[in-house]
């Protein structure tokens, strides 16, 4: 894969993280909020390629804003990438793998302890490139599925590839 074309990114983090994630994301478009009414505000109105979230964000509310991306019918695709940063030092290793299974059952793409990886060039682009995986596997996903829709290939609501349900499925489940 190459590089990730310029894509919009919302980022909800703490402001002690803002610069290290400005200089990965450089060459993409960033915005940063401060709050999860901004943020909830700005996806609204604008369109976003992938959205980044601080475990601390506002008061520690990433589940909730996670949550209410999901619920959106606009964003329940586009790819969340969910963020730790210093003070998840407090945290024991059992409470942050609690973490990564909570946030990857809430549907996010990913979650990263920043503090284990160096602020350095080549922590950094090891960071970049997930993100521009999650951007780039994202564009993929949504070209199979437009392109399988004009098939003449609905996508009633399955994630791609998983199987059509039998009709002795269908009617068990309903």
């Amino acid at each position: 894969m190459g590089p990730a074309p310029k894509t919009p990114i919302l980022v909800a983090i703490i402001p002690d993280k803002e610069d290290r994630i400005q200089r990965i994301l450089n060459g993409h478009d960033p915005t940063f909020v401060k709050n999860c009414d901004e943020a909830r505000r700005l996806l609204e109105k604008q369109e976003f390629g992938l959205v980044i979230i601080g475990v601390h964000f506002d008061e520690s509310q990433m589940f909730s804003l996670l949550g209410d991306i999901r619920a959106h019918a606009k964003y329940r695709k586009v790819p969340i990438l969910c963020v730790m940063g210093s003070r998840g030092r407090m945290l024991t290793d059992i409470a942050i793998e609690g973490l990564d299974h909570a946030i990857k059952a809430m549907m996010a793409n990913g979650f990263l302890n920043l503090e284990k990886i160096q602020d350095d060039d080549d922590g950094n682009a090891k960071i970049r490139r997930i993100v521009d995986y999650l951007i780039l596997l994202d564009g993929e996903l949504q070209q199979l599925a437009d392109g399988a829709e004009r098939n003449g290939a609905p996508n009633n609501g399955r994630l791609l590839g998983q199987p059509r349900r039998r009709s002795a499925d269908k009617e068990a489940a309903g």
